[in-house]
């Protein structure tokens, strides 16, 4: 059975170009995103960011055509579930190759975004930051939702000094607050851990 795709763009003859790029690569096309197993979602429409978080939460592959394709842009698509994204003004083959891509659960991206993403995340060869464990179970019990105050009653400390002990940890991670902190050791994979 053909994968049901749905388009969801403004300008009609764009749509319907895509649709028939679409059907002759063998996809069947609905106008009813709710019926599709994917969805182009061009994220320049009004709406087109709650739009995209929607259908995600309804199980939909979603492949964001992007008005800007830089890293940012790419960056704002996966903020909001896109499985993949890729230029508006791409050529329909390059859309259908990363809808075809996205369903089978890759993602295409651009050598810019790729280097972008690298840039910000630590590489396998990153030394692990100078905290402990019983460290960075505070910050799991933090980004928890446990307070300052229970952790200190569980771990033996003052308030006062767990909060001074907090602030120690947040500088060997380079931040200054409780969200930051969380923030880093998630990107990290301090929680992910053993």
């Amino acid at each position: 059975m053909a994968t049901v795709v749905a388009v969801i763009e403004s300008a009609a003859s764009y749509r319907r170009g895509l649709e028939a790029a679409l059907a002759d690569a063998g996809f069947t096309i609905t106008s009813e995103p709710g019926d599709a197993d994917a969805v182009l979602l061009a994220l320049r429409i009004p709406e087109g960011c709650e739009t995209a978080n929607a259908l995600v939460a309804a199980g939909k592959v979603v492949v964001a055509l992007l008005p800007d394709a830089d890293p940012a842009g790419h960056a704002h698509a996966f903020e909001h579930g896109a499985a993949s994204a890729t230029p508006w003004d791409a050529d329909p083959a390059e859309i259908v190759t990363a809808l075809t891509h996205a369903i089978a659960g890759w993602a295409r991206l651009p050598v810019a975004t790729v280097r972008a993403i690298t840039a910000e995340w630590p590489g396998a060869h990153t030394p692990r930051p100078d905290v402990t464990e019983e460290e960075v179970g505070w910050l799991a019990d933090l980004a928890g939702g446990e307070t300052v105050a229970r952790i200190a009653n569980d771990t033996g400390y003052s308030e006062r000094a767990m909060f001074r002990r907090l602030r120690e940890v947040y500088e060997r991670l380079g931040v200054t607050s409780r969200t930051e902190a969380i923030m880093v050791a998630e990107r990290l994979g301090l929680f992910d851990q053993d």
